[in-house]
């Protein structure tokens, strides 16, 4: 990684003689907040100037939602609804230090103390001085179910330095006894998903640690450097089947040139191999990552192409550490790869996205790790055709109801997808998919309904359903079918005739329905139904589970019970 600390202080080096405008911290990846976001992009036709398959987005892109002369322009509608108008109000409060207008009555609070603490709404403590501004939250939440709980205790902080740096923090503890088919996963795995190291905490609960931070520094008008240690997400869907927040945080560098209508997003992570065991083993891994994305017709149609390669060094014949070659910004990986004689994990793909009519959009995502031509042409099923696929579709305001939303989506995952023939070259991060939470091997249609009947309240119901194929374990002896990412492929069942849910085939449907009422800004009082049933084909054997569970949080998203 050290390779990859003096790419980055070159380039600061480098750009700090420039001219460049004020940077802040990104907008923090956030369910509720994202789709606000995303539902005003559509209805505005992309007026916002905002590639929405980029997450996180840049606040500063975001201004024009946040000005109440463009309101009803983005949203074509004279008057506006209650509940858009009160989305807006939130919206633009929790940016004031980005528009430039910090004394406007709408920022502030009635409680206001010593003008530092909840002097604008939003911020429970302030500075705004020219040259340093400063907000911290507290982050809590706190929820009972029927089998299980949540207590979690963080602090959240951000900022900006002058006109150049900005910065971001969050820290937070954690108590959680999840439900039992969770349970069994992280007994399994030796990780909660989207964590790191863990302990048990009292009967069937479990204790980690979070912490996440970044700086961003703007280089020139036109391209923004991040570094720390947070996630990132490629796509339109709920799911990402390219880069997903599903998993851990790791180290990274990312440089985003956003030029004419042109996005460009250059990736440098640092991952972890991590293995299960008595003694977890961990080694360091690495990618590098290049998206593309093009406005071919401004407000209707974007198309992005990536490509990543992963790769390890841990081999006692090779260089250890981050691999030179792979920080070239614009060079095909795929020529760089055949310079090292390398045979490092190489995915390529293409996503798109169409707004359309009147509140539709349209996206998808195709991927390909592997694939021959002529076993694909034949359609024999070979299992080295790796590939997958995303399609889905939004609409708002269905059938003219104001702030009901429908989103429907499909997810197909061919066996061994992500997967290398050395595990430690897989797209995974603490032994975690990068992408999708199933992994591999796996085909899923979901559906999710939004609606806002009055300003405070939020009613969310999802639908899943995933058929996925896990491995077969006999005395001992596993074969692999291609769910498991972190195996390699070289116990497979055969070579041609392979299908998605191959294996143990287990079909799960999960309904998860959210009753959110806010009390404040970014305090939700939540009210949740969660029932998901699971079956094994073969066997029949059948396990549900259903949670009834009512919690308090604040600037927290809701637990995901989604897989």
């Amino acid at each position: 990684m050290k390779s990859l600390m003096r790419f980055f202080i070159s380039l600061v080096l480098l750009f700090t003689t420039q001219v460049a405008k004020s940077q802040h911290a990104l907008l923090t990846l956030n369910e509720e907040y994202y789709h606000l976001v995303d539902r005003y992009a559509i209805l505005s036709a992309d007026s916002l100037n905002q590639c929405t398959s980029i997450k996180p987005f840049k606040r500063t892109n975001l201004v024009p939602l946040f000005l109440p002369t463009n309101r009803k322009t983005i949203l074509n509608a004279s008057p506006i609804s209650r509940a858009d108008g009160y989305n807006f109000d939130i919206l633009e409060a929790d940016n004031w230090d980005i528009i430039h207008t910090p004394n406007k009555h709408t920022f502030n609070s009635r409680k206001n103390i010593w003008n530092r603490f909840y002097h604008f709404k939003g911020s429970h403590f302030s500075v705004n001085e020219p040259d340093f501004k400063l907000i911290v939250n507290p982050a809590l939440a706190f929820a009972a179910s029927n089998d299980g709980w949540r207590n979690t205790r963080g602090l959240e902080l951000r900022g900006n330095v002058g006109e150049k740096l900005g910065f971001y923090s969050f820290i937070s503890e954690n108590q959680i006894q999840f439900p039992d088919y969770l349970n069994d996963e992280i007994e399994s795995l030796g990780v909660v998903r989207g964590t790191g190291f863990i302990k048990t905490f009292g009967d069937n609960g479990y204790d980690f640690f979070n912490a996440q931070g970044y700086i961003t520094f703007k280089a020139a008008d036109f391209i923004d450097v991040q570094f720390g240690h947070d996630k990132n997400f490629i796509g339109n869907g709920y799911r990402s089947l390219i880069l997903s927040d599903i998993g851990k945080e790791n180290l990274f560098l990312k440089f985003h040139t956003q030029v004419w209508r042109i996005n460009y997003v250059n990736l440098f992570s640092e991952l972890t191999d991590f293995e299960q065991g008595r003694t977890p083993k961990q080694r360091k891994k690495y990618s590098a990552f290049h998206y593309l994305n093009v406005n071919v017709i401004p407000g209707k149609l974007d198309v992005g192409v990536f490509e990543n390669i992963v790769f390890a060094r841990n081999d006692s014949n090779q260089q250890q550490g981050y691999e030179i070659g792979y920080l070239n910004p614009i060079i095909f990986y795929r020529a760089a790869e055949h310079s090292l004689n390398s045979t490092d994990n190489s995915i390529i793909g293409i996503d798109a996205k169409w707004n359309f009519a009147k509140g539709f959009s349209f996206y998808s995502q195709f991927l390909l790790d592997e694939f021959h031509k002529d076993e694909l042409v034949n359609r024999t099923g070979s299992w080295v055709n790796k590939w997958a696929f995303q399609a889905g579709l939004k609409y708002l305001n269905v059938a003219n109801i104001n702030n009901l939303d429908l989103q429907i989506e499909t997810n197909l995952v061919r066996p061994y997808v992500y997967t290398h023939l050395k595990t430690d070259q897989s797209w995974s991060h603490f032994g975690q998919p990068m992408a999708h939470p199933m992994g591999a091997n796996f085909k899923e249609v979901l559906a999710i309904a939004r609606y806002q009947p009055i300003p405070r309240l939020n009613i969310v119901a999802k639908y899943f359903n995933i058929t996925h194929g896990a491995d077969s374990t006999l005395v001992g002896n596993t074969t692999h079918f291609g769910g498991n990412i972190l195996a390699d492929y070289t116990n497979r069942p055969k070579e041609d005739g392979i299908k998605i849910g191959d294996g143990i085939t287990q079909v799960t449907n999960l309904i998860d329905l959210t009753i959110s009422y806010q009390l404040y800004m970014r305090t939700f009082l939540d009210v949740r139904m969660v029932m998901r049933d699971s079956k094994i084909k073969s066997t029949q054997q059948n396990a549900g589970t259903n949670l009834f569970i009512v919690g308090l949080r604040m600037n927290l998203s809701g637990q995901r019970f989604d897989y």
